[in-house]
């Protein structure tokens, strides 16, 4: 499973419980991840904290409410998952600049937040996704043991910045002597590319950055541990879904960028990745 499935399964959960009481440890549970990973990746992909989300959510379906005459505003403020009349009250007014009460008399167009899908399409556990322009902070190492090289030198400038508390996505690949991308399993270098915000200053002057440009990207999801499996071959058979996907549905590779992006595994000690391949 992929990690946009583990987020829209969230979203979906949430829509279904809209006037409940849910808690975030509650959603969490609901993807089968930590509250912490949880709410990094809501927040990275979606745009949206979890509470944001929840409260503007929330508020869209109270507009609909409330133009049905026969519900009262208390009721509309249960259904929409509010305790309070005026908890519910405040919400509004703070969201859309009226009371629940003077929409009612005077109708407006509102637009508030739909219910968010973020998997474009999905066929043979292979999803597809656009990616945004990225803005990345790079962290490389070469052999012997590049990823661990580079993985030590992310980590650190992680701890220091501001950004381990902030939403940021994780994603590598493996590098040529020079630093440009490569495919062979049997390389000299890794990069790592963590996201960071366009106007933020977290990098200083000694941390190099790149931008990704936006594309379209086929992801699976992988897990296992080379403990069970030395070989490796749960990675080379991720890879090979990726490419048996795109042979089915006649999309062509637009270029020789790939990703990996490192995510919390289901079971302690596994390697769990979203693979991913950018096409046309």
């Amino acid at each position: 499973m992929t990690i946009y499935e583990q987020i829209q399964r969230t979203i979906d959960y949430l829509e279904d419980n809209l006037s409940s009481q849910l808690t975030c440890e509650d959603v969490a549970d609901e993807a089968n991840m930590s509250v912490r990973s949880f709410y990094n990746y809501f927040w990275a992909i979606t745009g949206f904290s979890y509470k944001q989300y929840v409260i503007k959510r929330r508020l869209t379906r109270a507009l609909d409410l409330i133009g049905k005459n026969n519900l009262q505003i208390v009721d509309v403020a249960f259904e929409s998952g509010y305790k309070t009349h005026e908890s519910f009250s405040r919400a509004f007014k703070k969201e859309f600049g009226v009371s629940p009460v003077d929409f009612r008399k005077r109708p407006q167009n509102f637009n508030g937040v739909k219910k968010l899908s973020i998997i474009e399409e999905m066929c043979m556990g292979v999803i597809v996704k656009s990616l945004p322009q990225l803005r990345v902070a790079v962290f490389e190492g070469f052999a012997p043991e590049p990823e661990d090289k580079a993985k030590k030198q992310m980590e650190e400038w992680l701890n220091k910045s501001d950004l381990i508390n902030k939403p940021h996505r994780i994603f590598g690949h493996n590098i040529n002597p020079v630093g440009n991308i490569a495919h062979e399993p049997e390389n000299v270098g890794y990069k790592f590319l963590v996201t960071i915000p366009d106007e933020s200053d977290e990098t200083g002057n000694s941390i190099k950055t790149e931008v990704l440009t936006a594309g379209k990207f086929v992801v699976t999801g992988i897990e296992g541990n080379f403990e069970s499996d030395p070989s490796g071959k749960w990675i080379t058979d991720g890879w090979q879904k990726l490419q048996e996907m795109i042979k089915h549905k006649g999309y062509r590779v637009k270029s020789e960028r790939w990703f990996e992006e490192e995510l919390e595994p289901s079971i302690p000690g596994n390697l769990r990745l979203d693979l991913y391949m950018e096409i046309e």
